[in-house]
């Protein structure tokens, strides 16, 4: 059994001597057990104690990501950014034809959807971590609240480098110590990353054939089903509430029609898709577009548990994928929110209602329980913040 050893972040904040402590009596005798007396966890001991100069300020670059806003959809979507992935996904797609093509008939996971996980997490390869990926991860390890993941995503960085002979004072992190173009916690890099090229080496830093290969297989592990579309934006009939939201409430494509779901501008479904489960999803309440997604959605969130995250991949994926493709409904401005006062909104919402935890994000769970609780005090259902 893992005991951890917490001390709050105030005293941290003031000295590293409480880092330095956790790491002699607690990290390094962990490691050493671990890892049989590996040279590596040497190189390890050397390393952050080398660099234990630069901890207090990434202590507070991280204390800072964990206390950011929550990110409104009208943010989230940003034209200019859209329409910038938007074009170099479609040069990628041209440039990289063949590696896309040979992947997806590998895989059966549409390229386009490879593209665009590939534009938001690393611009393409364009905007990588520069951060100490063992540094971050020795970090949130001893003073995250999800202290004993970290550590656990730790270990699975030092099996990695470990088994493929890499210099792992050289790999580089985001704030949440994921790694490479596809910015994969350890534990996915040594589940799911995989050696497409065939030149010995899995490597998600350098080499784009790689990068797209192991996105591809993580998304095939999920579940992805290339014979199905992921979603598609519509608009209702007065009979059917945003509370409806949610795979738990699922139906065919026909059910859906049949209640007064359609798409705009008199398209119509897919004849052979009206048999397929879809669910609604609502991810700025009524303030934004509506869609009707199948399980493809929700193996996007496997990579990303957000909703936001997932619309914008399926969304461009389809601007990369057809040549003109938007939203029919505009994102309305709405009230901007701190995840403190999401959290207070869950906690009220919570004595009644089940929000999936009150951790300060607007999943489908909250803004469902936000569209019955405004049902039954007699208040328009936006399913969207204020009450």
């Amino acid at each position: 059994m893992i005991i951890l050893i917490y001390l709050p972040s105030p005293i941290f904040s003031q000295s590293t001597k409480v880092y330095e402590y956790w790491l002699d009596k607690f990290l390094l005798p962990k490691l050493q057990q671990k890892f049989n007396s590996h040279k590596i966890v040497d190189e390890i001991e050397m390393h952050l104690k080398d660099n234990i100069g630069s901890v207090m300020t990434l202590r507070k670059l991280l204390n800072k990501n964990e206390q950011a806003e929550f990110s409104e959809p009208l943010e989230y979507f940003n034209k200019k950014l859209i329409i910038h992935k938007t074009k170099e996904g479609k040069k990628n797609a041209k440039s990289l034809k063949k590696i896309l093509e040979d992947i997806e008939n590998i895989y059966k996971v549409d390229k386009h959807f490879l593209l665009a996980i590939w534009a938001n997490e690393t611009f393409f390869g364009r905007v990588r971590p520069r951060l100490d990926g063992l540094q971050v991860l020795s970090l949130l390890s001893f003073s995250s609240k999800n202290r004993r993941f970290y550590l656990n995503e730790l270990f699975y960085l030092i099996d990695f480098a470990i088994e493929n002979s890499i210099d792992i004072k050289e790999l580089k992190a985001s704030k949440a110590g994921a790694l490479g173009q596809p910015q994969f916690l350890p534990s996915n890099l040594v589940k799911f990353a995989v050696d497409y090229d065939k030149d010995g080496n899995i490597d998600i830093w350098n080499s784009q054939s790689d990068t797209l290969a192991s996105i591809a297989n993580y998304l095939n592990q999920f579940g992805w089903d290339n014979n199905l579309e992921w979603g598609y934006e519509v608009q209702l009939s007065k009979s059917i509430s945003c509370y409806l939201e949610g795979p738990d409430h699922s139906r065919s494509l026909n059910q859906w029609k049949k209640l007064g779901a359609s798409r705009f501008k008199g398209k119509e479904f897919p004849q052979d898709d009206l048999n397929e489960s879809y669910s609604l999803m609502f991810p700025a309440g009524i303030y934004g577009p509506i869609y009707l997604v199948s399980k493809n959605f929700y193996t996007l969130k496997e990579y990303n548990n957000s909703d936001l995250y997932a619309l914008s991949v399926g969304f461009i994926a389809d601007k990369i994928k057809y040549n003109s493709h938007n939203f029919f409904k505009n994102w309305e401005a709405t009230e901007n929110l701190t995840k403190n006062e999401i959290i207070s909104i869950q906690e009220k919402l919570s004595r009644k209602y089940y929000t999936g935890g009150i951790d300060g994000l607007i999943g489908y769970k909250t803004r469902r329980a936000i569209g019955l609780y405004q049902r039954d005090n007699n208040l328009k259902q936006t399913c969207w913040p204020p009450l």
